[in-house]
């Protein structure tokens, strides 16, 4: 097998254009065939823009830790928080406008222009914008935790630019499957710029692998609700990227994903991605999907060798009667573990998840002042944590009852997360026993994020470009 440039132009559908017609093109095709579709395209993001315009706010900085103990009668001295030259308003609204644009332009290459081009284009830039410039922030990857923040905090605040940059994706999702992961969220569109060699993943595997992205979701949700910190951001391996630092297990997990990216197309997208697992949810009852070919298919199976992410579902066969009398069996078993699944992995959080309590502030405060009230140490007072309790007057009783409800709120959570990832295991192996009778080859709208490959191979794409054939030695 060879792939060779054909550039004859015996035949104007391998008519390679020039520069300038394919600039006028690009620039010039959406304006003087601008149809109805297109015009609601622009009418709702615009709109959804402005109202995100009126609806911004400024953010409220508040204490994550408290103030520190001193020994001595020393006291914090009140200070006034400056007023910035630069106010964060401007850019608020660049960041949602950079999201805006990139996200409407990418619908528009996606199932307008139908352009691999403009959509690799569109990664350079979200890389560059969302990546390099604003150090990978705001980044709606991890901003569900913020949003889970805001229910469980006792005076919840979040700020209407998480709110917008959090929802806008989901809602072109519901229409248009996903199209953030395509070329504008920069974690993304860094690991479709560096796919150089992709290799295709067993189906088997990839199903498995796929589920830890839901497994990532609950954990950081569990995280959030316990107290313990944002999980997802402390170990997001492409912020530290962007910003060249951080701590040197993230800084090698960041690595380890950066060179297995160059192999294995966007592995942190399919197995690691929480925000990914949603999106995916909303695009499998997307109104539009992206279509592999305009016309009618050829079965040419270009799309399923070229596709690096396993999106594309083949046809599928005319069932066996042997395969239709177990086919509803086997929907009934797995309706059947669905349950058990998730009875045997809520016991399972209820009873591990209060071994991390002892991670969290009160529960080691409890434990060291525990420790010290049995004579367990040498001195009264030996750990700075115990100190802070006799210097703030705190009561004994005060200090175990934080630790006992902080406890309980562990050994819920673990349950709810049990429950979680029972279900996600058992609707997995419901979804993999149901079957769909497929004449062509389509995509797997939950699975794809409009990368572009497809158009590019499909030898039915009405597109003047270099093709690239294949011939057989």
């Amino acid at each position: 097998m060879k792939l060779i440039f054909d550039l004859s132009p015996k035949n104007n559908f391998l008519e390679v254009p020039s520069l300038n017609t394919l600039l006028k093109r690009i620039i010039f095709t959406g304006c003087e065939q601008m149809n109805l579709y297109v015009r609601s395209i622009g009418q709702l993001v615009v709109g959804f823009f402005f109202f995100s315009v009126i609806l911004i706010g400024h953010a409220v900085a508040l204490p994550r830790n408290p103030p520190p103990v001193f020994e001595t009668e020393y006291t914090l001295p009140v200070t006034d928080s400056p007023i910035p030259f630069f106010p964060p308003v401007p850019e608020k609204l660049s960041a949602v406008g950079i999201y805006t644009l990139l996200l409407f332009l990418a619908v528009l290459s996606a199932y307008y222009w139908r352009s691999r081009k403009i959509l690799f284009l569109l990664s350079i830039v979200s890389v560059m914008l969302l990546g390099f410039a604003m150090q990978g922030c705001p980044c709606p990857v991890g901003m569900f935790q913020n949003i889970v923040d805001s229910f469980v905090q006792p005076f919840p605040f979040i700020s209407w630019t998480v709110i917008i940059l959090f929802t806008l994706p989901f809602f072109i999702a519901l229409f248009f499957g996903r199209i953030f992961c395509s070329s504008v969220c920069p974690f993304g569109a860094v690991q479709e710029l560096t796919a150089l060699k992709n290799f295709r993943i067993p189906e088997g595997l990839e199903q498995v692998l796929g589920l830890f992205r839901f497994f990532w979701l609950g954990l950081g949700v569990f995280f959030v609700v316990t107290g313990l910190g944002y999980f997802i951001c402390r170990f997001d391996p492409y912020v530290s990227f962007f910003r060249f630092s951080g701590v040197y297990p993230v800084l090698i997990f960041s690595t380890v994903l950066l060179i297995l990216g160059f192999f294995i197309g966007r592995p942190f997208c399919r197995f690691f991605c929480p925000y990914g697992a949603l999106l995916g949810i909303c695009g499998s009852v997307s109104a539009k999907k992206v279509a592999i070919t305009p016309g009618e298919c050829s079965k040419c199976r270009l799309c399923e060798e070229i596709c690096p992410y396993n999106a594309i579902l083949k046809p599928t066969a005319i069932p066996t009667p042997h395969e239709r009398r177990q086919g509803p069996r086997r929907v009934l078993f797995a309706i059947f573990l669905l349950p058990l699944f998730i009875v045997i992995f809520a016991w399972i959080g209820y009873q591990v998840s209060p071994k991390l309590a002892t991670n969290h502030h009160d529960v080691r405060r409890a434990e060291l002042l525990y420790a010290e009230e049995q004579k367990l140490v040498d001195a009264f007072g030996t750990f700075s944590e115990t100190r802070s309790v006799i210097q703030n007057g705190e009561l004994y009783e005060q200090v175990y009852q934080k630790a006992l409800e902080r406890f309980q709120l562990f050994r819920t959570a673990g349950f709810w997360l049990g429950i979680w990832i029972g279900a996600v295991i058992g609707i997995k192996l419901l979804s993999l026993t149901l079957r769909r009778r497929r004449t062509e080859y389509e995509v797997d709208s939950a699975r794809c994020v409009a990368c572009g490959r497809c158009f590019w191979y499909c030898p039915n794409q009405k597109e003047n470009r270099i093709l690239l054939t294949i011939e057989n030695e």
